[in-house]
Parts: C-alpha cells; sequence; structure tokens
C-alpha cells in the first residue's frame, strides 16, 4: 500500500511538528476517525484495485452560483464538463472552474456527439390552439466549445414523432407526462433518445411512450425501436425507461467499431421514482439490458446481449453480473469507458450505488499485473449518506480520462473518483 504508507508517514511527520489537532483537526472529526481507520486496515484485506475520491469535488455551476440538484453530466471530448441542474446547463472546465451556463427547464440529461455538438433533454413551452403545452424536448447546441453557443435544432415531442405525423399531429393531454430521459449517440452521429409516459397500448394510434427512439444528425425521427416492449419486463423492453447508452468512440479516433448496439437502463415506476411505503422495494428482474443490433437479409434484428447473458450463467467467472437477477434497484443513468477498458457504469439511484462491469457483463475491472487471480476485480461502491464513498439519490455518471464522474443529486455536488491499482 504505498500511497497509503506514504500519506500516513507525512501526516506522522507533520503532527510532530504542528501536532494532530492543527493540521486534521480534533480526533473527533470525521476525517480523521477515516484516516486513523485506514491505517488499521490489515494489509491482507486491502483490495487489489479500486475507486478513490478525487478532491475537491465539484460544487459551483456555470455561473459560479452552488449547483442546484446536479442531474447528469458530460465529460466532453473538447475537455469541458457539461452539467444539468434544475437551473440548466452549465459548463466547467476540466478543473470543474466555472466557464458559463445557459438556463433550460427542466433539463435531466446531456450529452455531446462526435461533431462536438452538445444534446440536453429538457422541457419547453409552447402556444398551441389558445393554450400553452410543456412539452418534452431535446436541445442541440454548437459552438459550446468555442463559446459561440448556438441553438440549432430542437426535437419536440410530439411533433417530431413520425409515428404521430399522420393520424395526431397536434399534442394530446397526456403529451405532457411525457419525458425524454437520455440521448446517446451513435458512430454516425445519429442519436437514440430514451422516452418514457403514460400511453403504452400497443392498439394505440400512437405509438407507445416507453421506447428508444431514433434521430438522424439533423433531428429527423426513422424509427422507433418497438421490437421493445413498453409494459412487460423482458429480455427486450423498455419498461419506465431511464437512460439509454451507446458505445461511441472519441471524434479524435482514427479507427472505431461500427455499432448500433446499446444498453438501456428500466425503472420499476413509471415516474422514476421507487416507492418505499415503508419497506424495501422490489426492483425488476433485469433493470438493465443489454441489446445487440444485428445485420440480417432483412434489415437489423435487435437482439438480447447472448454474450453478458452466457456470462452470468457461469458463477466461476466472477462475483457478480450485469445480468444478475434483482441485481439493480433504481438504475438512474449509464455510462462507457471508450479508452480501451470499455468498462461499463451503471448508477442505480435506489442502492446510492455506483456499479462498475467488463464489456462482457463481469462485476469488476481487470486485476492489475501479479494480481492473485485472473478474475475481475469488483470495485462497485457506495451506500447511502454525505460521506466520500457515499451518495444520495445519484442521478448522472460520466467518465472521461480514467475519471469517473458522478452527479450526486441529494448531496449537491459532483463526486470524482479514479481507479487506483498501486496496492501491494
Amino acid at each position: 500500500m504505498r500511497p497509503l504508507s506514504a500519506f500516513l508517514f507525512a501526516v506522522t511527520v507533520a503532527a510532530t511538528l504542528i501536532g494532530c489537532d492543527g493540521l486534521l483537526g480534533a480526533k473527533s472529526d470525521e476525517t480523521t476517525d477515516e484516516i486513523f481507520e485506514a491505517g488499521r486496515i490489515p494489509p491482507s484485506l486491502v483490495s487489489e484495485a479500486e475507486y478513490v475520491p478525487l478532491f475537491p469535488f465539484l460544487t459551483l455551476s456555470g455561473d459560479g452560483a452552488p449547483l442546484d440538484e446536479p442531474r447528469d453530466i458530460y465529460a466532453g471530448y473538447d475537455e469541458l464538463i457539461y452539467v444539468v441542474d434544475r437551473r440548466g446547463l452549465h459548463i466547467l472546465d476540466r478543473a470543474g472552474r466555472p466557464a458559463t451556463m445557459r438556463p433550460l427547464d427542466d433539463a435531466t440529461s446531456v450529452t455531446q456527439d462526435r461533431r462536438f455538438n452538445v444534446y440536453v433533454t429538457a422541457r419547453r413551452d409552447t402556444l398551441l390552439n389558445g393554450r400553452i403545452w410543456n412539452l418534452p424536448v431535446i436541445y442541440r447546441f454548437s459552438g459550446l466549445t468555442t463559446n459561440t453557443p448556438v441553438l440549432e435544432h430542437i426535437i419536440w415531442h410530439p411533433f417530431d414523432d413520425d409515428s404521430r405525423t399522420l393520424n395526431r399531429p397536434d399534442p394530446i393531454a397526456t403529451d405532457e407526462e411525457v419525458a425524454f430521459t437520455g440521448v446517446a449517440v451513435l458512430y454516425n452521429n445519429t442519436i437514440y433518445a430514451s422516452r418514457r409516459g403514460p400511453v403504452n397500448d400497443r392498439t394505440s394510434v400512437i405509438l407507445p411512450h416507453n421506447t428508444v427512439l431514433e434521430f438522424t444528425p439533423e433531428g429527423i425521427n426513422t424509427q422507433a425501436l418497438v421490437v421493445l416492449h413498453p409494459t412487460s419486463p423482458s429480455l427486450r423492453s423498455a419498461l419506465n425507461p431511464a437512460d439509454v447508452l451507446t458505445f461511441v468512440h472519441p471524434p479524435q479516433r482514427a479507427s472505431f467499431p461500427v455499432s448500433r448496439d446499446f444498453i438501456i437502463a428500466q425503472s420499476p415506476s413509471p415516474d422514476g421514482e421507487v416507492p418505499t411505503n415503508g419497506e424495501a422495494p422490489g426492483g425488476l428482474r433485469f433493470s438493465v439490458l443489454s441489446i445487440r443490433a444485428v445485420e440480417t437479409p432483412d434489415g437489423i434484428e435487435y437482439r438480447p446481449d447472448s454474450e453478458k447473458l452466457q456470462a452470468a450463467s457461469d458463477p466461476s467467472r466472477g462475483g457478480g453480473f450485469l445480468y444478475e437477477e434483482f441485481k439493480f434497484l433504481n438504475p438512474t443513468d449509464l455510462a462507457f469507458a471508450a479508452d480501451g477498458t470499455n468498462y461499463i457504469y451503471v448508477l442505480d439511484a435506489g442502492k446510492d450505488s455506483l456499479f462498475v462491469f467488463t464489456n462482457n457483463g463481469i462485476e469488476g475491472v481487470a486485476p492489475p499485473p501479479g494480481s492473485r487471480s485472473a478474475l475481475p476485480v469488483p470495485v462497485s461502491f457506495g451506500g447511502s449518506g454525505d460521506g466520500a464513498l457515499q451518495f444520495n439519490n445519484p442521478q448522472g455518471v460520466a467518465y472521461f480520462d480514467r475519471i469517473v464522474y458522478v452527479a450526486d443529486t441529494g448531496n449537491n455536488r459532483i463526486s470524482r473518483f479514479r481507479l487506483n491499482t498501486d496496492f501491494e
């Protein structure tokens, strides 16, 4: 444990000169307790790999005010950090210093495409037929990287849903209960958008609200993935979608996989909240689904990910799996490490925890050189609270340059973590 032992040695020397209370505070201080508790951990019990917090956590928004319930974060290819909270879209530099902000109504998720355009799911009012409708939208901004922001396009529900153009182009009462919950970018800048809402009868004149929609880079709706069942949990369902994840790689990369595969996170309740009723709530059997897009002579077929399912059927391959039954309670966001590690991150607000999986769906990360085992090393962490490794209703997760960012909504902060494998 070189980092920890070196740190404790420095603490000991400094304490000799100025006293422990002056350096770390009173001995009853929680931080002091954590440090000395770490020093009491037997070396044999220390994990070979684990995520460690990077301080300071980020608490300021794009205009310098405190964050107000941050809901999502995206670490951009342009090395800027994009955060959405109750007030709108905030732009920070990599150190977390405020750059600028843009007020938006009820922004909930943010991502960036390979052209450096930024997409934000939010809501917007529009006057139609003598009344104001508050409808879900997806904004596309350009120029944020160069501080010359332009609102290039708005995708509206229901106006930009191709299934509505002929039968019911105008909003109906239930449309104000619909929400876009996530946006993910494909290799060609096509986007998937997860959507949920109350109308999910497949015999209706409109397609189910619970689905994943596909849009061209120009914002034209090409299809809704109707293969995903909107109400019955299965290996191909879209029950109250909370987020959608693709496996896009940075635009700076010369070669990258051409894939339309995606992962979808599902919520056990229509509003995305887990009811407690004084009892421990139950989640879905499989809340997070990996879907393969397979080219066939008849077009693309969307199939369950057999590789990840097979991994879960063999307990000897690891200590946990993406397809472990009732693994998650209320997954709220997903992220992918497009740096060759290909780790998959699942943020669970129901368990206030962050789960980490290999690309084949085994919980953990690759064991460091010289490890005692060849199996993935579990590094998932969390728990309810405001400690350095705890969360309170986290809603967003992002990854860039070995750092994991978590929008810790209830604690009004962006937590940062780095994987540490420097243990002996």
